[in-house]
């Protein structure tokens, strides 16, 4: 594309010309066609100006250890020339997806006076990471105007980087739902190896003799063996909302799902640590959780990748899958719908915990929860009302 330089040379060689027509001086017909000439010097000299550079980007922490929501991190950008002749006056416009968009990282522009073959050239700035999720950075976008600033070439370059972010995860000092057992074997109301009788069945084979239930034998005059409730490592249901609310939408991560599932990646850590089975149950069509037990990066991945898209309910997602002994239960949005669920979940005989999000509190608004707040609890439920704040782990406890 020409630029104003490169009309203003034309424009005085024309200009040049008419006055050489009319005066018939012959050395401003030269100085006319010197003119033009080096505007058509520049135009077929710029032609190759983006021609064979490459690049690569290298994310330092990202490479060496997991990278989470709040980390620093130092991005290395190198542009080298692998053929043709040398570059000038390049300059690329990065766009670093891992910044908050406040930024002054999150749109960086970098000159390069010369960029000879062979001779890459290094770019390196920190950033701090602004949110979870899949980010990837788009094409660079170059720009270069030798050799004599007549003509303006544009380009893009595709240097592909992937990168995982996961959510800010905060220890908690304790949680009520999990540290008010007075110890970690619990019975499961369905047969197994424990000690509690929770009734009796027909002998089978296999059986231990002193499991014998001689009352019922003399009953009956049949074998009946005690029947043994399971006792053993409770299990955590971490239960995530996904429906698709009317959220209002904005570039800031201060949002009640956002903070939801901070949330969630805090209490199934903890559960992890103190030796809890933990189980996932959202909304499969989103994104499909993992069946059974989950380890820490299982989780971790998950709640980098989820986003509040679904069709479906929390009162029809929980209804999917058996639960565990315990389930906390992630509200988001705050709708009361979602109560009479949760009751019948307790009422079960599974211990809940609801922790849900004071839309009303955050930067963008939302709904209140106080009326579920305050319903929940009259069921009996045990409730963590979050609201924005620094200190949103402290309040989970």
């Amino acid at each position: 594309m020409p630029t104003s330089r490169a009309y203003s040379f034309i424009a005085a060689s024309v200009i040049i010309y008419l006055f050489g027509n009319q005066t018939q001086v012959g050395w401003l017909y030269v100085v006319s066609a010197l003119l033009l000439g080096v505007v058509v010097a520049g135009w077929w000299l710029s032609r190759s100006s983006l021609r064979g550079i490459t690049g690569k980007r290298q994310v330092a922490q990202a490479l060496e250890e997991d990278l989470y929501e709040g980390d620093e991190v130092n991005i290395t950008l190198e542009i080298e020339k692998r053929k043709g002749a040398a570059s000038a006056l390049l300059r690329v416009e990065e766009f670093c997806p891992l910044a908050a968009p406040d930024s002054p990282q999150r749109k960086s522009q970098l000159f390069i006076p010369a960029l000879a073959q062979g001779e890459p050239v290094a770019f390196e700035y920190q950033v701090t990471v602004d949110r979870r999720g899949v980010h990837t950075f788009p094409p660079l976008v170059s720009e270069s105007r030798a050799p004599f600033g007549f003509f303006k070439r544009r380009g893009t370059l595709g240097i592909p980087t992937r990168v995982l972010v996961y959510p800010e995860v905060r220890p908690l000092k304790r949680l009520e739902l999990l540290d008010r057992q007075l110890t970690a074997q619990v019975a499961r109301s369905r047969a197994g190896v424990g000690y509690e009788v929770m009734g009796v069945r027909p002998y089978r084979p296999g059986d231990s003799p002193r499991h014998i239930h001689w009352r019922s034998v003399a009953r009956t005059g049949a074998l009946i063996s005690k029947e043994f409730a399971d006792e053993a490592q409770p299990g955590l249901t971490l239960i995530i909302d996904l429906f698709n609310y009317p959220y209002p939408i904005t570039d800031t991560k201060h949002t009640p799902f956002e903070w939801a599932v901070k949330a969630a990646a805090s209490i199934g850590d903890y559960a992890q640590k103190r030796g809890y089975s933990l189980h996932l149950l959202s909304d499969d069509e989103v994104l499909a959780a993992p069946h059974g037990a989950v380890g820490e990066m299982a989780l971790l991945q998950y709640l980098a990748r989820v986003q509040p898209t679904g069709k479906r309910t929390l009162t029809e997602v929980m209804g999917a899958r058996p639960l565990q002994a315990f389930a906390a239960v992630i509200i988001p949005y705050a709708d009361v719908k979602v109560v009479g669920a949760l009751t019948a979940m307790h009422q079960s005989g599974i211990e809940v915990l609801a922790v849900v999000m004071d839309g009303t509190s955050f930067p963008t608004g939302g709904t209140s929860a106080a009326e579920i707040t305050s319903a929940l609890r009259s069921a009996d439920i045990m409730v963590r009302e979050v609201t924005f704040g620094e200190d949103w782990a402290g309040q989970i406890q």
